[in-house]
């Protein structure tokens, strides 16, 4: 396994490779770099330099610090990843990672991570996002909670916005933990559920949780 030591910035996973500064992103269909070739832990992958008209120099400014790349899942699907967000440790690997934990199995939506929680008795489907520091549920779910103020985030496509934001218990096996969501801007939350997924789960399900997760057969282990 080869093994990254991580930066958190504002909740984003961040490592260095090399030259490259690469932001790890769950969330992201695709890998956005500086140019069309892409060297990553000894191997060689073509990517984009522009999507949905974003290059890294735009992701950069609304990011807040320069990246020279967003990784996204057409990468990260080819290895096994452990995230260890309490050790700042990532890792890439081959073969399978071995945790003291629970399998849970994961579905894909062009292959970004889709995982099962409980809130409010209720079981959804959210998107697990390496790249959101904040999560999100729609305004029907969070409506009934009490704003706890608002928080600034940035999606591609749509650029920076703000959003009320609220703490709400949340259950994902036998743990339950309190997560920071905001709500999507009205498009950004119709494609949500044109997808059939309920919101997006960020950077505090990976601060609870050390995960090893296998984007290629759909397996996330977890340990609390």
């Amino acid at each position: 396994m080869k093994q990254f030591q991580m930066q958190l910035f504002n909740g984003h996973p961040i490592i260095d490779d090399g030259e490259n500064r690469i932001l790890i992103d769950t969330g992201a269909s695709s890998t956005i770099h500086t140019s069309n070739s892409l060297t990553f832990c000894s191997e060689s992958f073509n990517c984009l330099t522009n999507y949905m008209g974003l290059s890294i120099s735009n992701i950069s400014d609304m990011l807040g610090t320069e990246i020279t790349t967003l990784l996204g899942v057409d990468v990260l699907s080819n290895y096994k990843i452990l995230l260890d967000y309490q050790n700042l440790a990532i890792g890439f690997s081959k073969q399978e990672i071995e945790i003291n934990g629970s399998l849970s199995s994961i579905s894909t939506f062009m292959g970004i991570p889709i995982i099962e929680m409980t809130i409010d008795n209720q079981r959804l489907k959210f998107f697990l996002d390496t790249g959101a520091k904040l999560s999100y549920l729609s305004n029907t779910l969070t409506n009934s909670y009490k704003s706890i103020g608002t928080d600034e985030d940035f999606y591609p496509g749509v650029g920076k916005f703000q959003t009320e934001c609220f703490e709400i218990p949340t259950v994902f096996g036998e743990k339950e933990f309190v997560v920071k969501y905001g709500n999507l801007p009205t498009l950004l939350q119709k494609a949500l559920m044109l997808n059939g997924t309920d919101g997006i789960i960020g950077f505090d399900f990976f601060n609870n949780f050390k995960v090893a997760l296998d984007l290629r057969n759909n397996k996330l282990k977890y340990a609390k």
